[in-house]
């Protein structure tokens, strides 16, 4: 069983959700939108957008909003291969960058701003595991993380 962010392959297995969360911009934290609560991704469409070549093109591309609502593609800016890499560029004002609403929270930092992005779809996290094996086990935990995941902000009742 695992833990899965959507969109990716699901394809042999089973899923259920557990948990959506918004996504945001991370921009320097003296940059003009840094001090909005959100923006739409076309506001920051004129920025380089970190990315990583390690990815899936169609991970990459779900990640990046592209093509963005008005059909235009990212303004692609370096790429990184870790968190903290990325983040130290996004301070320095080398680019921005979209993530979860979580990561925002775990990686805040006086440097860097973290602004909700309000036209995309948000992360979406399900619990998937191969289909076939529903071991009484394997019922067992996903009813938990089901009966979990209701009780949390953020769980798969909230859109």
């Amino acid at each position: 069983m695992a833990f899965v962010w959507l969109p990716n392959d699901l394809t042999g297995l089973r899923s259920g959700p557990v948990h959506t969360e918004p996504r945001v911009v991370g921009l320097p934290s003296g940059h003009v939108p840094a001090g909005r609560d959100e923006v739409s991704v076309l506001d920051v469409g004129d920025e380089p957008l970190m990315w990583t070549g390690r990815a899936p093109r169609e991970w990459v591309d779900w990640w990046a909003v592209n093509p963005r609502p008005d059909g235009s593609s990212p303004r692609w800016g370096p790429t990184n291969d870790n968190v903290e890499e990325m983040l130290e560029q996004v301070a320095e004002g080398s680019a921005t960058c979209f993530a979860p609403m979580s990561m925002a929270r775990y990686y805040a930092r006086p440097d860097l701003a973290w602004v909700r992005l309000t036209d995309v779809e948000p992360l979406r996290t399900v619990l998937a595991w191969v289909d076939g094996t529903d071991s009484s086990l394997v019922r067992g935990f996903a009813r938990v993380v089901r009966e979990l995941a209701s009780a949390a902000p953020g769980g798969p009742d909230q859109r």
